[in-house]
């Protein structure tokens, strides 16, 4: 498994994790809501016992466990009260299916509307799965509601997409499996009113590699599953992280959890609409048959949420896009001049040609022109329908700035000898605000 890494980072595979405060601090206060006791004794990597086999583990664990690096990870040696098993998670399953109505429809559009949970509750969840999927579910529950929405959806794809029956479980458990690497970062970062900085957001972005040697230390485990989690969040135009891997280097099942994965956050927020602009808005960057199929599944719910748009005031998004466009020719002419490839695209700021020439094509296919940003009002007038089209590319394209200025950062590295104070100016525009 370490060879696989080696080869896609070329660097030497990174160091585990280690259990982090984070992690064990969330461990240890779900030892104040269940009995956790400790199955065999927990050493140091020095040599040191810090807990003896029989112990409880609670909140007054936590200081003795965080000042040790810990010789394997501390959840090989618990055994919890009430841990997730694959009963769990199909009942839980069954929750979903039975009050939230998107779910329960993109599971009858899917096929047969109870196979998922039949499928996991066939799971085989190795240790410590159990143990870590338990504290997402006490300590961490909008991760671990995400994570088995996000395997619902990967699921009815698989469905729809008609793969292999034996590719099912595989994908299930990755998908539930994809954002575990986040049980080590600080929950703070996470939170939605938080700001997060670029050196903070880097930190985030590690997560799937996290993730990855986390698995990689859990006996019988598929390989499929593993690289899966590590690629979820790559794209087929490279745009992706955390190694820029391109359409055919990314695995099959990594790209139908990758369109899962964006789809369950934006149905979540119950605007299947908006999933529907983001899909068209980002063609080059997901596969575009699994990408027909959630459109396919999703078809109902897009009917029903065409409700008649709010009165909403474009002026403000369509000033923005203005001003970023101008603002990328005047950085296009600069850092055209210190380039010395011969092509913009060898270059290590080839991708922000590449982001920014999609975007303009993106507004050319939707029949506006990028050359005359404040006309798209006038061409828009009074109609309704229009007036929405209009509105969700703007938000999209927003969304699309933001990633963009977060793919700058992860980049940042890379980009010695180019002006640093352009391309922090461009950052600043290109976030939300």
């Amino acid at each position: 498994m370490a060879s696989m890494l080696d080869r896609l980072s070329g660097t030497d595979l990174p160091e585990p994790p280690g259990e982090g405060p984070h992690y064990l601090r969330a461990i240890t206060e779900l030892g104040e809501q269940q009995e956790i006791i400790v199955g065999s004794d927990i050493y140091a990597t020095n040599g040191m016992k810090l807990l003896a086999k029989g112990a409880r583990i609670n909140r007054q664990q936590f200081d003795r466990l965080v000042q040790h690096k810990l010789s394997i990870s501390v959840d090989f040696s618990l055994a919890l009260e009430r841990a997730v098993d694959a009963g769990e998670l199909s009942r839980q399953a069954g929750k979903l299916l039975e009050h939230d109505s998107l779910m329960s429809r993109l599971a009858l559009r899917a096929g047969d509307p109870q196979a998922v949970k039949h499928e996991l509750a066939r799971l085989l969840l190795t240790s410590p799965l159990p143990t870590r999927l338990t504290v997402m579910l006490a300590q961490r529950t909008d991760l671990f509601n995400h994570s088995l929405r996000t395997a619902m959806i990967a699921f009815a794809l698989a469905q729809r997409l008609r793969l292999p029956a034996s590719d099912f479980p595989l994908l299930l458990l990755a998908a539930l499996c994809h954002d575990m690497g986040e049980l080590h970062t600080d929950p703070a970062l996470l939170a939605a009113s938080h700001q997060v900085t670029p050196e903070e957001r880097r930190f985030i972005h590690v997560h799937p590699i996290t993730g990855y040697l986390l698995l990689n230390d859990v006996k019988g485990i598929s390989p499929a599953v593993v690289q899966t989690v590590l690629q979820h969040h790559e794209r087929l135009d490279g745009s992706g992280y955390p190694y820029g891997l391109k359409s055919v280097q990314i695995s099959k099942l990594a790209k139908v959890l990758a369109v899962a994965d964006v789809a369950e956050a934006v149905i979540d927020r119950l605007d299947p609409k908006r999933l529907d602009m983001l899909l068209r808005m980002n063609q080059t960057r997901f596969d575009p048959e699994i990408v027909n199929a959630l459109r396919d599944l999703i078809r109902s719910q897009v009917v029903d949420a065409c409700e008649e748009p709010p009165k909403v005031d474009t002026t403000v998004q369509l000033d923005k896009l203005a001003r970023l466009l101008d603002a990328w020719l005047a950085l296009r002419k600069l850092l055209e001049s210190q380039i010395t490839s011969a092509l913009p695209k060898e270059s290590p700021v080839g991708f922000l040609f590449e982001r920014m020439n999609g975007i303009h094509r993106l507004i050319l296919q939707a029949g506006f022109d990028p050359e005359d940003v404040q006309g798209m009002a006038g061409i828009v007038g009074d109609d309704a329908k229009l007036l929405s089209e209009l509105r969700d590319m703007l938000t999209e394209i927003d969304w699309l700035f933001n990633d963009l200025a977060n793919e700058i950062d992860r980049r940042s590295p890379e980009l010695d000898g180019i002006s640093m104070v352009a391309l922090e100016e461009m950052v600043g525009q290109l976030r939300p605000g």
